[in-house]
C-alpha cells in the first residue's frame, strides 16, 4: 500500500504554507509515514488531525484534508498488519458507508482483496452503490467503485447472480457496457465450474491409489533395513565364528572365569545348547548328503 498520498516534497511544501492545524497534522503524518517509516506515529498524527478537522469549517479544503488523512491512516494500518481494522476505522470517521469518499472506498476494496477478505467490504460497498446509481455520479468515481466491486468482491466470492443483477439494474453502465460486463461474468463462472470439476476428480483418484497401495511408515522401513543388514552380515560371517564371538563377548562382559569350578556347569550347558542348535540348523543338509 505504498506510494499513495503526498510525497516528501509535497508534504514539506504543505507544511511551509499550512493554513490550519489539521493541514499541519497531515504534513506530519505524511513525513512520518514516507520518510521516517514510523507507522504508529503516522497513525497517531492522522487521528490527531482528524480531531482537529472536526472543529473546522467543513469547507472543500477541509474535506480534502480529511480524506488525505484517512488515506495515510489506511496505509499506516496496512503497514502495521492491522488491515482488519481499516473499514471500522473509516466508518468511525464517516459514520455511514454512504458518506465515504469514492477514492477511500476504492482503497478499501483493493486492500481487502489483496489480503483475501473481500467479503468484509461487500455490505459497505453495496450500500454505497445504492446511493450513487445515477449517471451524474460518475464524476465522483462511482464508476471505478462499481468496476472494482464486480472484479474484486463479487466475482472472487462466486456471487455471479448478484453481479448480473447489479449490472442489469445500475444506471452507471450504458447498454454497450453491459454486454462485455456480462460476458466477463459468464467466463468466470465457466472457469470456476471447470476448476471444481477437475478438483472433484483429482482427490478421488489420489484416495483410491492410497488405499490400494498403502505406503509403509518410517518405522517399518527402518526395521526392514536393519533386518536386511543383519541377514547380509550373517551370510558373510561363518556361524561358528559368530557363536564364538558371542561367547567371548559374554565372558568379557560378565568377567566369568572358565577355569573356575563354578563356571564348569554353565560352560557344559552352553556347549550342549550350541550342539543342539547346530543339529537343528544343519540337520537337513546332513540328510541331503546321506541321501546322495
Amino acid at each position: 500500500m505504498r506510494g499513495v498520498g503526498p510525497g516528501p516534497l509535497d508534504a514539506r511544501r504543505c507544511c511551509e504554507g499550512s493554513a490550519g492545524p489539521a493541514l499541519a497534522a497531515l504534513c506530519r503524518a505524511a513525513h512520518r509515514l514516507q520518510l521516517q517509516r514510523d507507522f504508529p506515529a503516522a497513525l497517531e498524527a492522522c487521528e490527531r488531525g482528524l480531531e482537529l478537522e472536526q472543529r473546522g469549517s467543513g469547507s472543500v479544503l477541509a474535506a480534502d484534508t480529511k480524506s488525505s488523512l484517512c488515506i495515510i491512516g489506511i496505509q499506516a494500518l496496512a503497514e502495521l498488519n492491522q488491515w482488519d481494522q481499516v473499514l471500522g476505522w473509516i466508518l468511525e470517521i464517516y459514520d455511514i458507508p454512504e458518506k465515504i469518499p469514492a477514492k477511500i472506498l476504492q482503497m478499501c476494496i483493493i486492500l481487502y482483496s489483496k489480503v483475501g477478505e473481500p467479503g468484509q467490504v461487500q455490505k459497505a460497498v453495496d450500500s454505497w452503490l445504492k446511493c450513487y446509481t445515477t449517471p451524474s455520479a460518475l464524476g465522483c468515481g462511482s464508476g471505478l467503485v462499481l468496476e472494482l466491486y464486480l472484479l474484486h468482491v463479487l466475482l472472487p466470492l462466486g456471487l455471479y447472480t448478484e453481479a448480473e443483477e447489479l449490472i442489469q439494474s445500475t444506471a452507471l453502465l450504458t447498454e454497450q457496457q453491459r454486454g462485455p460486463a456480462l460476458q466477463v461474468i459468464n467466463n468466470r463462472r465457466s472457469q470456476q465450474l471447470e476448476q471444481e470439476s477437475a478438483d472433484s476428480r483429482s482427490p478421488l483418484g489420489a484416495d483410491s491409489r492410497k488405499q490400494t497401495h498403502p505406503v509403509p511408515n518410517s518405522l517399518f522401513k527402518t526395521l526392514q533395513q536393519v533386518l536386511m543388514l543383519s541377514w547380509r552380515f550373517l551370510h558373510l560371517v561363518p556361524v561358528r565364528k559368530l557363536f564364538l564371538a558371542v561367547l567371548l563377548a559374554y565372558l568379557l562382559i560378565v568377567r566369568l572365569d572358565p577355569a573356575s569350578p563354578t563356571a564348569l556347569p554353565w560352560v557344559c550347558n552352553l556347549h550342549n545348547v550350541m550342539k543342539q542348535m547346530w543339529k537343528t540348523m544343519f540337520a537337513r543338509f546332513n540328510k541331503a548328503r546321506i541321501g546322495k
